[in-house]
């Protein structure tokens, strides 16, 4: 499979981290690229309301993508099989790991503009009573040209997308079982997996250094080293 030049260039830059395309035999204890769509009328809704800052936006619901209603029903019947789904976006600039989160069903990413995903394995994760922990070094990078869409299986740890052009930032859509990501009260003195609970049907690790996360109370749970990406160009 030829490299694109956009993948050789984020080697380049990044000559201590393997970065593979998602197209990559690898990816596929994670998730898979999906040929459903490629949610035309959504994409379009985003390039043109998703407008990109300094930081990161996530919405899990947005009328406006969920308008299109050919990717919804795909997405729906062939993904889901007939369960309520919801689309939001995802868009801004990131470059750092920071956190690692899971579902309890599988996540749907439409790619608007090329990112790169940092992804583990739920499995690797060491449950505690104080919470759980994740080794950072276990996290690996795979590189989403834009117009793919991928899913990523539940036990699939994701995050926020990272930027591969930072004058542009990250645009995405991003799929899920209805209501995901959405305020629930959390349990008081929760032990093992229930302690790391953030979101309705989110449970969520972070990495110490991300102390906007921490302060809105998310568990410290990745250790290592906090993985940065540097971008193409």
């Amino acid at each position: 499979m030829a490299i694109s030049a956009e993948l050789k260039k984020l080697r380049a830059a990044n000559k201590g981290l393997a970065i593979r395309d998602v197209s990559d035999a690898s990816f596929a204890k994670y998730g898979r690229v999906l040929s459903i769509g490629k949610a035309a009328k959504a994409v379009a809704f985003a390039k043109k309301n998703a407008i990109v800052g300094s930081g990161i936006v996530y919405e899990p619901s947005v009328k406006g993508l969920e308008a299109d209603a050919e990717f919804m029903k795909a997405a729906g019947e062939l993904v889901y099989g007939g369960m309520p789904i919801q689309m939001g976006w995802c868009y801004g600039h990131n470059s750092r790991l920071d956190g690692l989160e899971y579902h309890k069903g599988n996540e749907v990413v439409v790619a608007v503009t090329d990112f790169v995903a940092l992804v583990g394995l739920q499995q690797d994760i060491a449950y505690g009573a104080k919470g759980a922990s994740y080794a950072s070094k276990k996290a690996e990078a795979f590189y989403v040209k834009a117009g793919t869409v991928v899913e990523f299986h539940a036990w699939c740890l994701h995050f926020a997308p990272i930027h591969v052009k930072s004058k542009t930032g990250f645009i995405t859509l991003v799929v899920l079982p209805k209501d995901t990501n959405t305020d629930i009260k959390r349990p008081a003195k929760a032990k093992g997996e229930a302690a790391i609970l953030f979101a309705r049907n989110k449970w969520l690790i972070v990495h110490k250094s991300a102390t906007g996360l921490v302060k809105a109370g998310a568990a410290v749970g990745i250790t290592g080293t906090n993985t940065v990406v540097n971008p193409a160009s």
